[in-house]
């Protein structure tokens, strides 16, 4: 089981948003409850079971997109965070999962991938975490 929290948002771009985060891990996808302002407080956690290997699961990514609302926006996305492997070695600079299968609390910069030069968009935080049979999740 792959657990994502989105905790909260910081300095995201824009007058009067209404954002909402979208999360997709291994073919599934949940999206937050939309909250109001620059700096939402989701604190929601979203649950991913999955029948892969160890080695499977290294090849999967997770994609964490922030959609803004507002009466000018049309709800576009804001750029998504760039995808991070769950691999634990952190290749490529990824962020990746340390001992205990975690990443607790973390500030997660959002950029847009298409145009890596356009700086930051603001930031997330999230703490993730994968379970295996019988492993207890962190506290």
């Amino acid at each position: 089981q792959i657990r994502v929290r989105i905790i909260e948002g910081r300095q995201l771009p824009g007058n009067n948003i209404k954002p909402v985060v979208k999360v997709h891990v291994c073919g599934q996808t949940h999206r937050t409850r939309i909250k109001r302002g620059n700096n939402p407080f989701f604190d929601e956690i979203f649950f991913y079971n999955v029948h892969m290997t160890p080695l499977e699961l290294l090849d999967e990514t997770v994609s964490i997109r922030v959609r803004k609302t507002s009466a000018y926006s049309q709800g576009c996305w804001i750029p998504e965070v760039c995808h991070f492997l769950m691999d634990s070695t952190g290749a490529g600079g990824d962020v990746c999962f340390i001992s205990g299968h975690a990443v607790m609390r973390k500030w997660l910069l959002l950029s847009d991938p298409e145009d890596t030069n356009s700086g930051a968009k603001g930031y997330m935080k999230v703490s993730m975490f994968v379970l295996g049979t019988g492993d207890e999740p962190p506290v």
